[in-house]
C-alpha cells in the first residue's frame, strides 16, 4: 500500500504497530495473570495506544517528510552546481583563450602601434561580451538555486545572437569556420537568459561538429506568431539513433567533436527543458555527412 521506505514512519503503520504490541502484551500477561476484567483490559489495550500514538505518529511522519524534502532540495542544488561548473568550463574557456592570445601579442611587442590599438579595441569588446555572459550566468544560477520565476520580456534576439557569436569567436576562428547571419524577424517574448543559454549551447554544438573551413548559417524569421532561430551547419551530421538518445535518453549524452572537443553532455537536453518553460521548442533535422539544422522556436512579441 505504501512504499517500503515510508512504511516505518507512516502514521497508520505506527499506530497499527503500537496497537498490535499493546494487544499482544495484554494477551500474554492475561494468559499468565488471568485478569478478572478481560474485555475491559482488551479494549484499553486497543484504544489507549490509538489515542496516545496517533499525535506522536503524525509528528514523526511530518519530521521525516521534512527531511525527505530537504534531501530532494539538496540533490537539486547539487545538480545545479554541477551544471554551473560545467557551464563555466564549457563556455568561458574559449573566450579566455582568445583574450590570452591577444594579450600575449601585445605584451611581446609583436604588433605595430596601429595593430596594438586595433587589438586592444577587440580585447575591450571581448571583455564586454564576457562580462555580459557572466552576468547572465549569474542571473541564471540565481533563478535555479532560489527557484525564482522566469522573467518574460520583449527583446530583440540579435541582442543575444551577436554577442554569443563574438563570445565563441575563438572556437570559430580555430576551425576557420565561416559564419553568416540573416535576420527577418527578431523580437521575442521569453526569458532572455533562458534564450541565451539555449542559443549558446546550440551554436557551440554546431561549432563542435563542423569541420575545418566549414560553414554555419544563423537566420531568424517570423512565422505564425512565432520567431524561428535557425542554426544550420555543414558538419558531420547526427544519426537518427543519436537524435533519439538526445531527445529521450535518461543520461546526458555526448560525443567528441571534429577536433576531438569534449562536451558537457547536458547542454542540448537542458535546452528542451528551458524552451518548454518558455513555451517554445527545439527542432532537429540532420543526416550523417550532410550537416544539421537546429531550429529554436519561441513566441513572437505582441
Amino acid at each position: 500500500m505504501f512504499p517500503l521506505k515510508n512504511k516505518l514512519h507512516h502514521p497508520v503503520i505506527i499506530v497499527l504497530m503500537c496497537v498490535s504490541l499493546s494487544t499482544l502484551g495484554f494477551l500474554i500477561t492475561d494468559f499468565f495473570a488471568h485478569w478478572g476484567k478481560f474485555w475491559e483490559g482488551l479494549y484499553l489495550s486497543i484504544f489507549l495506544p490509538i489515542f496516545i500514538s496517533t499525535p506522536i505518529a503524525i509528528i514523526i511522519d511530518s519530521y521525516f517528510k521534512k527531511i525527505k524534502s530537504q534531501n530532494i532540495e539538496l540533490e537539486q542544488l547539487d545538480t545545479i552546481n554541477k551544471k554551473l561548473f560545467l557551464l563555466i568550463s564549457h563556455d568561458v574557456r574559449s573566450p579566455l583563450a582568445s583574450l590570452k592570445g591577444i594579450i600575449n601579442l601585445i605584451t611581446n611587442n609583436d604588433l605595430e602601434e596601429q595593430e596594438s590599438k586595433m587589438y586592444l579595441k577587440q580585447l575591450s569588446d571581448k571583455l564586454d561580451n564576457l562580462d555580459v555572459f557572466l552576468n547572465g550566468l549569474l542571473e541564471w544560477s540565481q533563478k535555479q538555486t532560489q527557484n525564482k520565476p522566469l522573467d518574460f520580456i520583449n527583446f530583440d534576439a540579435l541582442e543575444v545572437i551577436k554577442p554569443t557569436i563574438n563570445l565563441l569567436e575563438h572556437a570559430i576562428e580555430n576551425k576557420n569556420i565561416i559564419t553568416t547571419l540573416k535576420s527577418n524577424g527578431t523580437t521575442l517574448y521569453a526569458d532572455k537568459e533562458s534564450f541565451s543559454f539555449v542559443f549558446r549551447n546550440v551554436l557551440h554544438n554546431a561549432i563542435k561538429f563542423t569541420g575545418i573551413q566549414g560553414r554555419i548559417h544563423v537566420e531568424t524569421s517570423s512565422l505564425n506568431g512565432e520567431i524561428h532561430i535557425i542554426i544550420k551547419d555543414n558538419g558531420v551530421g547526427i544519426s537518427e539513433e543519436e537524435i533519439h538518445k538526445i531527445l529521450n535518453g535518461s543520461n546526458w549524452y555526448t560525443t567528441k567533436g571534429t577536433s576531438e572537443e569534449n562536451g558537457s553532455g547536458f547542454g542540448l537536453r537542458s535546452c528542451f527543458y528551458y524552451l518548454e518553460k518558455n513555451n517554445g521548442r527545439l527542432k532537429i533535422e540532420s543526416e550523417l555527412g550532410s550537416g544539421s539544422t537546429f531550429t529554436i522556436v519561441l513566441p513572437e512579441a505582441s
